[in-house]
């Protein structure tokens, strides 16, 4: 098999694939399409009438990303016409909510017509639902809590900014980190940093995701005496949500 691939960041191959220069030119080129994308603004309908149109006569796509990736009344127009050999979804813009709920009409407009199309492979959006995915999610989720609370670390989040530093080694000796969520406002920043001016910053990290910000920060040469006086500075600036002090 000969792989190219196509993204928005130039990214080194692995094995024998070949990245290339657009994603027309890769839809143009691959016999079988298959999608690696988050939802996202700028993926939305990213495939619909005029990719499907650059794609090789008798060409197949494959949707297992996102379901509001694909325009899939466009899609169902190329395989009607027999442009597209066929394709294969197991992700859809509407879903059903339960098991044992049907798939049709009432989900999406045009589920009757998706489902009979000779040509497409249909599969339930179930992948996150079976013991092992279950199992393994608790395992993940347990783990990111575990870093958060230990660590500071946030990584992985979902509806909050995600932070994260290198873990404090014993050989660096007496460190605090210092983890602050405060609201996504003008000079927390400058704030904070004059809070930490006595002491030497060894690293530190913010990022926002609406209205909510996070900063971390590694501070060194802290005494025991001054963590309780800086929490509490920290928590009381005008911007404060969560302050926490990691010794």
């Amino acid at each position: 098999m000969r792989v190219i691939f196509h993204d928005i960041l130039n990214i080194m191959p692995l094995g024998q694939a070949r990245q290339v220069e657009s994603l027309e030119a890769l839809l143009s080129e691959a016999d079988f399409v298959t999608l690696h994308v988050p939802e996202s603004p700028e993926t939305l309908n990213m495939i619909s009438v005029d990719e499907l149109a650059c794609m090789k006569r008798g060409a197949y796509l494959i949707n297992n990303a996102r379901g509001k990736v694909v325009d899939i009344p466009a899609l169902i127009d190329a395989l009607q016409s027999k442009r597209l050999a066929g394709a294969a979804l197991d992700v859809y813009p509407a879903e059903p909510g339960s098991n044992g709920a049907p798939f049709d009409d009432s989900v999406n407009k045009w589920s009757t017509t998706l489902r009979q199309l000779p040509n497409v492979i249909l599969t339930p959006h179930i992948g996150g639902s079976t013991e092992e995915a279950q199992r393994m999610i608790g395992e993940e989720v347990s783990t990111s809590l575990t870093r958060y609370l230990n660590y500071g670390s946030s990584l992985g989040a979902v509806n909050f900014p995600e932070v994260d530093l290198r873990a404090i080694t014993a050989e660096e000796g007496e460190h605090v980190r210092v983890c602050h969520v405060h609201n996504n406002v003008p000079g927390v920043l400058r704030q904070v940093n004059e809070l930490l001016s006595p002491y030497n910053v060894e690293k530190q990290y913010s990022d926002s995701k609406g209205d909510i910000a996070y900063l971390m920060a590694d501070i060194a040469n802290v005494s025991p005496q001054d963590v309780n006086k800086l929490q509490s500075l920290i928590s009381h600036t005008s911007a404060n949500i969560l302050t926490r002090l990691l010794v």
